[in-house]
């Protein structure tokens, strides 16, 4: 007869089908298994039978309520039904079984961060440190709440204290450098992959939630400038993420391209079915490799990754056809500001218009229109950018 730590084997090895049927003889020959009722529970969740994997765990805790493991697989299940009271229950009852049950207070400081409960979410992340201070992951959730929260100087020493603890990770290390107002260039290659790969599922959501408007705005403002393409323009989206400005460039477009570094966001904007080609790559370097390819350029919320703008702007005017246009948006720097460029403590750098136009016309551009417009929100308040369109100055006799 085979045992449940058969069926143990069996499930981390990934041979489901076979875990399956040693749970099911155990519960044949013993319908009050507990432990079989949890894992086959488990089992069930992993093959996306939520229901049943919430009955036998349930008929699990009915046989045997005090075992905090069924609680805290319990608490996982339920969070899947979107219902707040039921996991956050269930956790709980985990902990007070087991109350340094790290696991627990992990998926409870998830949830209560799922539901917008910082104050709450932050101290269960804190519980978890105490308990494991190896466990990056709850570094991480709480840097980002202090950011979320407003909290500068806790956030600051957050971001800190993660970066220490997972120094090879990029956005622990650009975060880190953003608080500590030490910026580099540009937002390293392995930070833009990681953080969007991370955010692809559910980057577009997040947006809405926003209000994020950047390609909006610049499809008007490149309509004033070209205002019947009819298809036969050539276009780049440079840093097309999952595709947003795809859908509102399409009419235009002869040939549509996308190129982005992060290979998840990628896989959202090819399921959008609007472009012809999407590469995965550094912009700068795929513009550089494409001279004098496209009719425009369109670059919506992908600058405010780099400081210095010349070699992004260099490389633009390189792939651009004479008298081809260069659309883009920017984070403003206050209009009384001095500086050129500055990255703030969100991970993104702002830039002054007087900047923005002395760079266009050493990349020689001309610069057509730097008005202001609201790009998202963040963290309640009015992000306000910089809506540009430029054109590539053609040769002498062209």
């Amino acid at each position: 007869m085979p045992t449940i730590h058969d069926a143990f084997e069996h499930h981390k090895q990934g041979r489901l089908e076979k875990a399956e049927a040693v749970y099911q003889q155990l519960l044949a020959a013993a319908p009050g298994d507990s432990d079989a009722l949890h894992y086959f529970g488990v089992l069930r969740m992993s093959q996306g039978r939520r229901d049943e994997a919430i009955d036998l765990v349930t008929r699990a805790l009915k046989i045997a309520p005090l075992n905090p493991d069924a609680w805290n697989s319990l608490g996982n299940m339920v969070a899947a039904t979107g219902k707040p009271n039921a996991p956050e229950y269930a956790f709980k009852r985990a902990l007070e079984l087991k109350p340094d049950y790290l696991e627990a207070w992990y998926n409870l400081g998830n949830h209560y961060r799922r539901h917008r409960r910082r104050e709450e979410a932050l101290n269960c992340f804190r519980r978890v440190l105490d308990l494991n201070p190896r466990i990056t992951g709850a570094y991480e959730n709480c840097a980002m709440l202090l950011h979320r929260m407003g909290r500068p100087e806790e956030a600051n020493a957050a971001f800190k204290a993660w970066h220490a603890a997972d120094p090879d990770n990029p956005i622990a290390r650009h975060m880190a450098l953003a608080y500590a107002h030490e910026a580099p260039p540009r937002a390293d290659d392995a930070y833009v992959v990681k953080m969007f790969d991370k955010m692809s599922g559910y980057f577009d959501e997040s947006l809405g939630r926003l209000g994020y408007a950047a390609p909006a705005l610049l499809s008007v403002a490149v309509a004033e400038f070209i205002p019947y393409a009819e298809g036969r323009l050539v276009v780049l989206d440079a840093g097309c993420g999952t595709g947003l400005c795809g859908p509102l460039l399409r009419s235009s477009a002869r040939r549509l391209v996308g190129v982005d570094l992060s290979s998840g966001m990628l896989a959202r904007a090819r399921e959008r079915a609007v472009y012809d080609e999407l590469h995965e790559g550094e912009l700068v370097a795929f513009m550089a490799a494409h001279p004098a390819a496209f009719d425009l350029v369109l670059s919506a919320d992908t600058l405010v990754y780099f400081g210095p703008l010349e070699a992004a702007f260099a490389a633009a005017a390189s792939t651009l056809k004479p008298g081809a246009l260069f659309a883009f948006t920017l984070e403003a720097e206050p209009a009384d500001s001095t500086e050129k460029h500055r990255l703030h403590p969100h991970g993104r750098y702002s830039h002054g218009a007087a900047y923005v136009r002395d760079c266009l016309a050493a990349a020689g551009f001309e610069l057509l229109q730097l008005e202001d417009g609201v790009l998202r929100k963040e963290t309640g308040a009015d992000v306000h950018g910089h809506v540009t369109i430029a054109r590539k100055k053609s040769l002498p006799g062209q």
